[in-house]
């Protein structure tokens, strides 16, 4: 299936990325003519999980991040999970209960974060071993969490959540692994954060329920992003060079494609996608 997109930069080799919704994760690979799916894991479809994974607890995949330098793609569901599936075969490496699971990250040493939004169970931050499914290793109380990102140069976790980002110093290894927070932020207008990703200047992108923002760690400033500020129920954003993807829901969580873009907000172009409630786009680095 190909899917026309903006034009891009002459002589551009191609990019590749994720788009996931419903029970599914799909690789694109986008270049000048188009988008083509490349791959497709289907949580109902893998055998090596459990029943209650693939009938219920990734029902509704939320995020999805190629890590390991794209060996391996870390998937989140809001309906209870998180897994570390591996792109050549499609077996999960990694496997863990999560209430609301909204987003995760790939911290050294073989090491899984992931932030739960709002459940019984939920609002929180947990720690994980890769090598150990089902037993974190650690539990921070985190109001709706929806974002998460390691940044390797500052060798801080940064999360967001509904009123905050917040900024974590790893220590220890192993068993012992443990976060510990260093820094938080207030977020700008009406609060109710939703989803953090890297910008191309070191800094990040952060949505709320009235726009998207560019965060600096720096010195703690909120920019707003003129295309897309205000803009509600954006549920991700994406760049990578001078493009963004992003995602706004149309049905409630869900939208049926994406929008892609020059990141001054020029040359926008719609991305429809068919069988799958799609919730997060992300670029492969």
């Amino acid at each position: 299936m190909v899917l026309a997109l903006l034009a891009t930069a002459a002589g551009d080799g191609g990019t590749m990325a994720y788009a996931c919704g419903s029970d599914q994760v799909r690789e694109l690979r986008i270049d000048d003519s188009g988008a083509v799916e490349r791959w497709r894991w289907s949580a109902h479809a893998a055998t090596d999980l459990r029943p209650e994974y693939r009938d219920r607890l990734l029902a509704h995949i939320d995020d999805c991040k190629p890590v390991d330098d794209g060996r391996t793609i870390l998937v989140t569901a809001s309906t209870g999970a998180v897994v570390l599936v591996d792109r050549a075969s499609g077996r999960v490496r990694f496997r863990a209960r999560a209430p609301m699971a909204h987003s995760a990250a790939s911290l050294p040493g073989g090491l899984i974060a992931v932030v739960l939004s709002i459940a019984p169970d939920g609002d929180r931050l947990q720690l994980y071993d890769r090598r150990r499914s089902e037993q974190p290793l650690q539990t921070v109380p985190l109001p709706s969490g929806h974002g998460a990102v390691w940044n390797a140069d500052r060798q801080r976790l940064f999360t967001l959540s509904h009123d905050l980002v917040q900024a974590f110093r790893l220590t220890g290894c192993g068993a012992a692994a443990r976060l510990v927070e260093t820094a938080r932020w207030t977020l700008p207008g009406r609060r109710d954060g939703h989803d953090l990703s890297p910008a191309p200047d070191g800094g990040y992108w952060v949505t709320t329920d009235d726009g998207v923002w560019r965060f600096e760690p720096g010195d703690g400033s909120f920019r707003a992003y003129a295309p897309l500020n205000p803009a509600r129920r954006v549920k991700s954003v994406s760049t990578i060079g001078g493009r963004v993807a992003w995602v706004q829901a149309q049905e409630s969580w869900w939208a049926n494609g994406f929008t892609m873009m020059n990141v001054d907000g020029s040359l926008r172009r719609r991305i429809v996608l068919d069988g799958i409630r799609l919730y997060k786009v992300r670029w492969a680095r």
